[in-house]
């Protein structure tokens, strides 16, 4: 799950490293992680790769990016280009195909759903950044360009990553820029920005459609007040709840004029809360993403759980790692995906009295 966000937590601090690494999917806001690994098979010409060229000019060269590590120069059209967070997605809108991507653990195949008749990413490597990275491997791709706005393990590995070729990363830290501010970062990498402000006004549409400020038929206006909250169970006893309204993770929720349900503010400390407490995850609406199938069936046989009032109302959402993955990391083309997830859902919180 490819997963930006700062909260994480293996020894508090060091569970969420490796899950931080792991389930970037969730776990970005969670315990996070990213991926990238070359796919086996794939020769160091690293085929399946598309020019950004497409309507691109000359004259949007060279673009300067700075980043929390340092400067991107990006002196010329890239045309091999490495996405190490997420960041496929914003090229997709643009008809780019990455050279590689960052493999998502929980959908090794990439195929992505919100991907389908934008780009194929069948010939392109998937990297797995759950380890250290293969810096040879990368190299061997040769890329012109590296993608990193939104990788976690970026600290550790900028300096030789930008020897290889002008990377661009967060210019705070993974996981806190907006799917919007990323994509805007992106589009003037491959000197595309104005594509990319279309791109994103029409997700924008899209979340406004739900939120009924257009007057759409099906929009869900009565969701502006309701409050929500969002946890993932990562392991037996081990829930990662987010207690943050500005997390990215949730950044949608606001959109639609949620609100963080005040017994996640009270009772949730550095993003942990005890099975003791589970209850203060009730809210009117309930998220929770599960690692496995066996957590979820644990998760439900708790009496605690249960006795929820939204679980007992059917107003939760039980979702496994990639969709929770998907959340952790909202971006220009899995948000619209995800509110088809969410809809049944939110429109019953949005019905009730």
């Amino acid at each position: 799950m490819r997963v930006r966000h700062g909260m994480r937590m293996i020894t508090t601090n060091e569970k969420v490293v490796l899950v931080r690494r792991r389930l970037k999917l969730l776990v970005a806001v969670f315990l996070a992680v990213a991926a990238l690994a070359v796919a086996a098979g794939c020769d160091s010409s690293g085929g399946g790769g598309t020019s950004a060229a497409a309507s691109s000019s000359s004259a949007a060269f060279p673009v300067t990016l700075k980043n929390k590590f340092g400067t991107a120069i990006v002196k010329s059209q890239p045309k091999r280009i490495i996405a190490f967070g997420y960041e496929e997605d914003t090229l997709a809108t643009l008809g780019i195909t990455p050279i590689a991507y960052a493999k998502n653990e929980y959908k090794s195949d990439g195929v992505f759903p919100w991907l389908q008749g934008k780009i194929d990413l069948s010939k392109s490597a998937a990297l797995d950044t759950s380890g250290d990275l293969n810096l040879e491997q990368i190299a061997a791709l040769r890329p012109d360009l590296i993608l990193a706005t939104n990788f976690y393990s970026l600290a550790d590995y900028y300096d030789r990553l930008s020897k290889i070729a002008p990377t661009v990363g967060y210019t705070d830290d993974a996981g806190i820029a907006t799917w919007q501010e990323n994509s805007t970062i992106i589009g003037k990498a491959v000197g595309r920005n104005a594509d990319v402000q279309k791109a994103i006004a029409g997700t924008a549409k899209i979340v406004q459609g739900v939120q009924g400020v257009q007057g759409v038929q099906d929009g869900l206006p009565g969701l502006a007040g309701r409050t929500f909250s969002y946890s993932f169970y990562y392991e037996p006893g081990g829930l990662a709840v987010i207690d943050d309204p500005k997390t990215v993770s949730v950044q949608l929720y606001g959109e639609l004029g949620m609100k963080l349900a005040p017994g996640v503010t009270t009772n949730v400390v550095d993003r942990s809360l005890s099975m003791e407490k589970i209850e203060a995850l009730d809210a009117d609406f309930l998220l929770i993403g599960f690692a496995t199938p066996a957590l979820k069936t644990e998760m439900n046989a708790n009496k605690l759980f249960a006795a929820i009032p939204a679980v007992k109302a059917g107003r939760v959402l039980q979702v496994d790692a990639f969709i929770a993955g998907a959340v952790n990391n909202p971006t220009i083309l899995n948000i619209p995906w995800q509110l088809d997830q969410l809809r049944p859902t939110l429109t019953k919180v949005a019905a009730t009295s």
